[in-house]
């Protein structure tokens, strides 16, 4: 979405369980994330600053080929000549389904409610980003490797990428129908955080890319899928002389120090060239609003959309007459009553307790200022009462 009276500004925020997300207004970029505290509903925004630490090695993409396996390469970006034409893209539709591995399940401590959170708020960044090129994105299925791995998973990206392809070809399109399948590990990719087929959308072995859950914050996963997918849709990575009025464009080889939301002229001209040259059907048509996923189920499977009742998935909010959708504090679409023990203490740290008014796991206010093992509050920004 917008902010109200500047045509400029974008705005991607969650709902659930709080409110999570980003905007931006006159060119900053802002945060916006729930506080542990107990008893409030407070929030905090702040300021974006830097994205990665400026001692970090730079991370990157890594995509080095045109394209796969074709003899037909993609014309460079000097050789197309953007006019308004062009720029005006008829809507196309893909249907994502990411598939979370068994080391994103142990990341976020075998939660698969958790998993599925962070999923809902990568799309929903995705979303904004491919605003650019009038594609809209549905998040068709959410598989979660639970029980264990359904292919090797390793470091090498290629590798990896390439068993990800041809599981996908036998076994998931089976199961059920999508245009496109992004796997995100917890494994480290060394140097890489990406890597993607170039042109080879709507094909049943290699319209897929890899992605390592490389932040604590979603827009970064996000940009780095949205990166993958645009290989997918035919977009080189950008040269120097690529401009997307932002100080990082999405196609960036490397990881910038700034969010990517917008695709480069660049990008926009390999993109037309991709639809001109060869007109995948499989994202033509519109999905439908009951494609879109909902909730997680335990186990190995594809996450289907009637798997919660207390949650419409196209809102991202708890039904109505339901308190909630999911959480430790949440049965039935009710919140728990005051009392119920909803996360064990660790070392000296006393137990937390469902308090009836959220579907969070509350602080326990009697605890220390300081506990080890809770996320620290932002440094800068103000608190939303």
């Amino acid at each position: 979405g917008r902010i109200k009276n500047d045509a400029d500004s974008t705005a991607s925020i969650s709902t659930c369980n709080g409110l999570k997300g980003f905007f931006t207004l006159r060119g900053e970029t802002y945060l916006i994330e729930p506080l542990k505290v107990p008893d409030r509903e407070a929030h905090a925004v702040y300021k974006y600053e830097d994205g990665k630490k400026k001692d970090e090695a730079p991370k990157m993409c890594g995509v080095t080929q045109t394209n796969w396996e074709s003899d037909e390469p993609i014309k460079k970006t000097s050789q197309l000549a953007a006019t308004s034409e062009q720029q005006h893209f008829d809507p196309r539709h893909i249907q994502l389904i990411i598939v979370a591995d068994h080391a994103m399940f142990v990341k976020y401590n075998s939660d698969s409610t958790a998993v599925t959170t962070w999923t809902h708020q990568i799309v929903n960044n995705m979303i904004v980003i491919y605003r650019d090129l009038n594609i809209h994105i549905t998040l068709a299925a959410l598989e979660i490797w639970s029980n264990g791995d359904l292919i090797t998973v390793t470091s090498s990206a290629p590798t990896t990428l390439r068993s990800f392809g041809e599981w996908r070809e036998r076994d998931l399109l089976n199961r059920r129908t999508h245009d496109n399948a992004q796997l995100l590990t917890a494994v480290h990719l060394g140097s890489l955080i990406g890597y993607g087929y170039v042109g080879t959308m709507c094909d049943p072995k290699w319209s897929v890319g890899i992605i390592e859950d490389h932040s604590t914050d979603p827009i970064w996963v996000a940009a780095t899928i949205a990166h993958e997918m645009g290989h997918n849709l035919g977009i080189n990575h950008d040269g120097n002389q690529c401009n997307c009025g932002a100080a990082g464009c999405v196609m960036s080889a490397r990881i910038s120090q700034h969010p990517s939301y917008h695709f480069s002229d660049c990008s926009m001209n390999e993109y037309q060239n991709y639809l001109t040259n060869h007109n995948p059907q499989c994202i033509v048509n519109q999905r439908l609003r009951t494609d879109t996923v909902s909730t997680s189920v335990s186990g190995n499977e594809l996450l289907q959309n009637s798997a919660n009742p207390c949650y419409d998935a196209a809102t991202c909010q708890a039904r109505e007459g339901a308190d909630c959708a999911s959480g430790p504090c949440c049965r039935d679409c009710k919140f728990l009553k005051e009392g119920p023990i909803c996360k064990r203490a660790r070392g000296d740290n006393m137990d937390d307790y469902c308090n009836g008014k959220t579907c969070d796991c509350p602080r326990n206010p009697h605890k220390g200022e300081h506990d080890p093992m809770e996320r620290p509050a932002p440094a800068k920004g103000s608190v939303l009462m």
